[in-house]
């Protein structure tokens, strides 16, 4: 797997040749920011680059060209992104680099970004990825500064240099149409929009010649799948059709409390390859904020799904995403989701201070919230949830799991995940990319730690 740096960047290896002239092979480096959407896309940027002719590196003091795809949902992203210009360009005042700017960051910024920095050379937006060697290939040769954040959807299938070699990111819907008052994603990506069936089976079957053990399939509310296309029909249809192409493992992120349906918790129940693992973002655990937020649910609503899904499916594994300091969020509000985490006893959460994004409803409200408070918040929460999890982990320690090898640490000990997608340490002789039974001895709140059971008669 590819090095991943504490800025959250994914490196893609390879060699190349620097470029006197356009027309030559250039040597092309990619960060990114943000959600496994934005990963994927950037896979996909690398495979349209590496198609055309050009070259993958995986530091940018060796890249002609370097490509950050970034993030909007949280300013922090944003800041990293503004950050790391100043890295660019301190490279170009030693030799020749173009920059270009994109997915979400650039599709809502557009040719703003061009006037607020001068290393940026061009920006490119969150579809039509399939015509940047193009847009590469003009920026260089005419020294042109450019702007392309309205490309259409890309008609041919897209290549990828996948950042793991054994679980594949596999795209079923893009966009958003649910309008969360907090959310950029709708004025970043568009409307929810569907894909062909059965061009995610086919890439699906793809991944399973190609090696691949697992695929997880993305969108930002794949329980929408079908709505916007009924003849595609439904996410639970698309779901047990992947289930059944002969992959080990399906993992499917992200799910919308207001959109999960019965059928879809019945073919996690009942097909043995969808993984026990459910990202069911909740965001608050007050009435009146998820009302403000419009997320569609209540609380108790939420507390039922969960509920229903856990009697199904035992041992569920719920994760969830949580937002602190909404505006107007009082103290006793956020007791609410305190007291949410206590009950719902997730594996893991994706918390975060709430920052006003451009063009969202809730950035119309005094964000009142001081941010002294919000962090003060955070560490509360982020401290009960360490506290849930290691007592949620200590359950496992003694039981055999089923583990899927997916890299290696620099101090040479293998780590994986269970099919409830814990993390685990694993010590023995395993490989990347095997799924190995794994008796756990220890629980840390952020993984289990086992050991490798060797077959009997096999030599250690």
């Amino acid at each position: 797997m590819p090095p991943r740096s504490p800025e959250g960047w994914i490196g893609f290896r390879g060699f190349g040749y620097s470029w006197p002239i356009a027309e030559m092979r250039k040597r092309i480096y990619i960060e990114t920011w943000g959600c496994q959407m934005n990963l994927h896309q950037s896979e996909g940027l690398a495979g349209a680059m590496r198609r055309a002719g050009h070259e993958i590196v995986d530091r940018l003091d060796r890249a002609d060209v370097v490509l950050f795809n970034g993030c909007m949902v949280r300013q922090k992203a944003e800041e990293k992104l503004l950050g790391r210009l100043g890295a660019v360009a301190e490279e170009k005042r030693r030799r020749p680099v173009l920059l270009g700017v994109g997915g979400c960051f650039g599709q809502i910024h557009g040719s703003k970004i061009l006037t607020r920095s001068a290393a940026v050379d061009f920006v490119f937006g969150t579809r039509g990825h399939a015509s940047l060697p193009a847009l590469v290939d003009r920026v260089a040769a005419a020294g042109e500064r450019l702007t392309a954040v309205d490309g259409e959807e890309d008609d041919e299938e897209s290549v990828f240099v996948r950042s793991s070699s054994v679980s594949a990111m596999v795209t079923i819907t893009e966009g958003c149409s649910n309008f969360c008052s907090y959310c950029i994603v709708p004025y970043a990506r568009g409307p929810m929009r569907s894909r062909d069936p059965e061009r995610v089976v086919d890439e699906v079957r793809r991944a399973v010649d190609d090696g691949y053990r697992e695929v997880v399939l993305l969108g930002q509310n794949v329980n929408s799948y079908g709505r916007d296309r009924p003849s595609y029909g439904t996410f639970a249809e698309l779901l047990r059709r992947v289930a059944r192409t002969g992959i080990d493992r399906v993992r499917f992120t992200s799910s919308h409390p207001r959109d999960l349906t019965d059928d879809v918790i019945g073919i996690m129940a009942g097909e043995p390859h969808v993984c026990r693992h459910l990202h069911l973002a909740c965001q608050s655990g007050s009435d009146r904020v998820l009302a403000a937020m419009n997320r569609g649910y209540t609380r108790a609503m939420y507390r039922e799904l969960v509920e229903g899904a856990r009697r199904a499916i035992p041992r569920l594994n719920v994760t969830t995403d949580l937002i602190v300091g909404f505006p107007g969020e009082s103290e006793a509000e956020f007791q609410d989701t305190l007291a949410l985490a206590e009950e719902v006893r997730f594996g893991s959460i994706y918390a975060a201070k709430y920052s006003p994004r451009p063009l969202t409803r809730a950035a119309e409200s005094v964000d009142d919230v001081a941010s002294a408070a919000k962090e003060e918040r955070l560490e509360r929460l982020l401290a009960a949830q360490r506290r849930i999890a290691l007592e949620e982990n200590q359950r496992f320690v003694g039981e055999t799991l089923a583990v899927l090898i997916e890299g290696e640490t620099r101090d040479r000990v293998h780590y994986g995940r269970a099919d409830d997608h814990r993390t685990v340490v694993v010590h023995g002789a395993v490989e990347v990319g095997e799924l190995v039974p794994v008796c756990v001895e220890r629980a840390a709140a952020a993984a289990l730690v086992g050991v490798a059971l060797v077959p009997e008669g096999a030599v250690s």
